[in-house]
Formats: structure tokens, C-alpha cells, sequence
């Protein structure tokens, strides 16, 4: 059976990749690693992230320990921020004294070994960092699927009755939301859900349907 969620963990260390892997299972959490090599660069890294299939991005803040990559989590967190600003991510690491000057949102920040270490109370603070994880994960999937319904709602409408100046406008508001929630080339947002053509073809479909109505009346007249 599928995990319920699937989480992202940006590490060099395959072993801590599969540690965190193992230690999520049990709350129903898939832990997706990435692959490094020497000499990766920032954007080969970013392109797996970007093509997995992944709820929330979890980042290691110190990934050049091993002199595979030059760059570090910040990095990451700032490429993958402009790209997918409202996508949760969190900096996932035991060097948060070395990450805070360099990380904007300190609230991001989480430190392994205050989360997964042993204990009844450590678990009650497992439990809480999970919970904190799900709920930003639900929160995002609620708020992109709201825009798509508002979206939905008013195309069906549009193709019905067609749409007054205020809805065109929320139509287009949302349309661009939702296209700014991913920037990427593999964004599965559609980014031209609705143009001004498309808005054209509505009013032309509803006064067609109008005319055709119309033409049925003024027969039964005759």
C-alpha cells in the first residue's frame, strides 16, 4: 500500500537518507532521496527535485561536507523558493547554528537532533514535528485546490451563461495565482487555463446559445 505522503529529503549521505526513510515509514511517509555525484551542479540537482513526485522538500542545510557540490542548503532553499514560493519546504538539519545566518525564515529551520532523539518526551516532540509536516502539506493541497474549484466554477458557468466583468477578472486572478504557485517548466498547473480569447469564445458560446434559443421561440411563433 502507498504511503499517504510523499516527502522530498535533500542529503548527500545516503545513509541518512535511509535512516529518515526508515523513521518515517512508521507515520506513513515516504522519504524520496536524490542522487549526488562529483561536480553536481545546483540546477541538476534542482531538476530531480522538480520531477519528483514529492508533498513537501525537506533540505540537509550542510550538503558540501563530502566536496561533491559547492553550494549548500541555502541555495537550494533560495532556487526552490522562487520557483514553488508557497510549496512547504523546511531546512532539515543538525548544523542549524551554521544555517541561521544564511537562512531568511529561521521558522523553517527544524533541528534533527532536538526531533529524533530518545525518549518519552523526544516522541511527543517526534509526533509534533510530523503533525506540523501534514498539516502544511494539507493546508497547500486546500489552497491550491480551492483556486482550481473557483476556476472550474466559473468556466462551467462561463460556457452556460457567461461570465460579468467581476468574474472575468476573478477568473484571471486565479488563473494567475495558480500559475505563480509553480514557475517550473514541468509545473502541472496549467499556465493558459483561460486567455482573453478563451473568455471571448465564452461570450460567443452564450450568445449562440442565445440566438439558437431565440430562432426555436420565432418558429413556434410562426
Amino acid at each position: 500500500m502507498a504511503a499517504k505522503y510523499k516527502i522530498g529529503y535533500i542529503d548527500e549521505d545516503i545513509k541518512q537518507v535511509k535512516k529518515y526513510r526508515r523513521r518515517f515509514r512508521d507515520f506513513d511517509i515516504e522519504i524520496i532521496g536524490y542522487e549526488f555525484h562529483q561536480g553536481m551542479t545546483l540546477e541538476e540537482l534542482m531538476s530531480q527535485v522538480y520531477e519528483s513526485d514529492i508533498d513537501l522538500l525537506m533540505i540537509d542545510y550542510k550538503l558540501n561536507e563530502t566536496n561533491q557540490v559547492t553550494f549548500n542548503g541555502e541555495a537550494v532553499e533560495s532556487e526552490f523558493y522562487d520557483k514553488k514560493p508557497l510549496f512547504p519546504h523546511i531546512i532539515f538539519t543538525n548544523k542549524v547554528d551554521q544555517a541561521e545566518p544564511f537562512v531568511e525564515d529561521w521558522k523553517i529551520i527544524f533541528d534533527k537532533d532536538d526531533i529524533f532523539s530518545e525518549g518519552e518526551e523526544d516522541e511527543k516532540k517526534v509526533q509534533h514535528f510530523i503533525t506540523t509536516l501534514i498539516k502544511s502539506i494539507e493546508q497547500y493541497r486546500n489552497h491550491v485546490e480551492k483556486k482550481k474549484k473557483v476556476v472550474a466554477d466559473l468556466l462551467e458557468k462561463g460556457e452556460q451563461e457567461g461570465l460579468s466583468a467581476s468574474e472575468k477578472d476573478l477568473l484571471i486572478s486565479n488563473q494567475n495565482e495558480l500559475a505563480n504557485l509553480d514557475k517550473t517548466e514541468r509545473s502541472e498547473i496549467p499556465k493558459h487555463l483561460i486567455t482573453e480569447n478563451k473568455l471571448e469564445d465564452l461570450s460567443k458560446t452564450k450568445k449562440e446559445a442565445e440566438e439558437f434559443l431565440q430562432s426555436l421561440i420565432d418558429k413556434r411563433k410562426k
